[in-house]
């Protein structure tokens, strides 16, 4: 092998360690990028003499484990975020002082307390009613935005399916080109560095375990083992009626149970369970304002002499209370607080009224529709006993301390997921400043190669000149 051939070896040698560094800097911002790294070695001529050096390979700089970390936090770090932004959303809902119920309330009852001093006077009684309409309001405004908020979970969860679905498909497209790529070529890290990146964002959606294959594939499964992708086939999700969530394998379903942990694990279980659960406490609470208040009032007797009427009504039944909730009369005479017709000044029914703010909320559920009566069997029972006052502000406490758990676990989540993320960086991320030194010290290899080949050409001169 002559100088000048060992020369165009270092020359293309540093040629090659520059391409790889080149693109190594290009991709330091690209998602899932995994640096690559050329190694060299030494070549050998005939009888054992040095020949140059040549590539002897391009390595993708990856680490199975620490992938398998970040898929593992990421899993338990989407379902903690995306319950903690809505369990925010709604606590500032229930203390807001336009929605909030315990607001209303101490405003309709200092309403008819005041009352009390002139119980026929009808600038009292027009703001009693006004205060009534406001308590309308409130349970109605509050129980439709509670909707609304469900429905946006519903959309958010459709979107994350959705994603789910078109991840594992993907994956499962690139194991198997993996497959049957031979194992080698640029395509096949770049295959590799996408497949890895879609497992990332899967494990955001859901708790995935991942198990590498010798044929290049990667097999993906739920924590309980349902399968999601394995080889070139892919699992679909479909959502039920009911607010289930299925896995399709071929022609056959089978329904998941709601700790598939993730962004929609967190939608599924915030949704169907803190949402609902509040839901059916204010319907509980409405009814149960609405229907000892009426009841109440139907003892007395207005300024007409006649007895009450029901003040409010949409209470025939507790599903759907506190968004039907409306107010029956506006004409302030027909508000009956005396305990006898024809006493206007009599105010004996108007303090029982007052004293309701006190009452304990108790529903006889015997006389409920029995499948009513098992829908709010646990919202029932945790308010049973309680003033309809002290139940809301125990609701908003409990709101509170759930919320403020959430976000620290978010927060713990999100420290693991940097962690695992960092470690992998320290492995596969790109490092601008090594890969300036080692364009520098290309770009030296192969200055120094050209001038090897420059001075074994001028040698070669020199020799020829010795013979003219």
């Amino acid at each position: 092998m002559s100088i000048i051939n060992i020369g165009l070896s270092g020359m293309s040698a540093a040629n090659a360690g520059l391409s790889v560094t080149a693109h190594n800097t290009a991709n330091a911002m690209t998602p899932g990028y995994s640096r690559q790294r050329i190694g060299f070695g030494a070549e050998v001529g005939g009888q054992g003499s040095g020949a140059g050096v040549g590539v002897s390979s391009v390595e993708r700089m990856a680490d199975n484990y620490l992938n398998q970390q970040i898929y593992k936090q990421k899993g338990s770090w989407g379902y903690n975020a995306i319950r903690s932004q809505y369990m925010a959303k709604t606590e500032t809902l229930l203390n807001n002082n336009s929605t909030s119920v315990n607001t209303g309330l101490d405003r309709f009852n200092a309403a008819l307390s005041e009352a009390s001093t002139k119980p026929q006077d009808i600038a009292y009684r027009q703001t009693i009613i006004s205060q009534s309409q406001s308590m309308v309001q409130r349970f109605n405004n509050l129980s439709t935005q509670l909707d609304s908020q469900s429905k946006q979970v519903g959309s958010q969860l459709d979107a994350a399916v959705s994603d789910a679905n078109s991840l594992m498909a993907s994956i499962a497209e690139m194991n198997d080109s993996l497959r049957n790529s031979g194992g080698n070529g640029q395509k096949m890290t770049e295959l590799l560095d996408a497949r890895d990146e879609a497992i990332r964002q899967l494990s955001s959606q859901m708790n995935v375990n991942t198990t590498y294959n010798d044929d290049g594939t990667v097999t993906i499964s739920l924590d309980q083992g349902e399968p999601l992708v394995s080889g070139s086939q892919a699992s679909k999700l479909h959502q039920t009626q009911d607010g289930g969530l299925e896995l399709q394998r071929g022609n056959g379903r089978f329904a998941l149970g709601k700790k598939v942990g993730g962004t929609i694990g967190g939608l599924m279980n915030y949704r169907d369970g803190e949402l609902k659960d509040l839901q059916k406490e204010l319907d509980v609470m409405a009814y149960s304002f609405a229907t000892q208040f009426n009841e109440t009032h139907s003892k007395g007797y207005d300024l007409n002499g006649d007895q009450g009427q029901a003040v409010f009504g949409g209470v025939d039944q507790i599903d759907g209370a506190a968004k039907n909730l409306s107010l029956l009369i506006d004409d302030p005479k027909q508000l009956a607080f005396s305990a006898k017709a024809g006493e206007p000044g009599n105010s004996e029914n108007l303090q029982q009224l007052i004293d309701l703010k006190n009452a304990p909320i108790a529903i006889d559920t015997s006389k409920l529709d029995p499948a009513e009566a098992e829908k709010f069997k646990n919202a029932i029972t945790v308010l049973d006993g309680k003033s309809i006052h002290s139940s809301y502000t125990g609701i908003t406490g409990d709101w509170a301390i759930k919320t403020a758990q959430l976000e620290a676990d978010t927060t713990a989540a999100k420290s693991l997921v940097d962690q695992a993320e960092g470690e992998r960086a320290s492995v596969s991320g790109v490092n601008l400043d090594e890969e300036a030194a080692n364009i520098m010290n290309y770009t030296q290899m192969y200055q120094a190669n050209a001038k090897v080949i420059s001075t074994a050409q001028q040698l070669f001169d020199i020799t020829l000149s010795m013979f003219r």
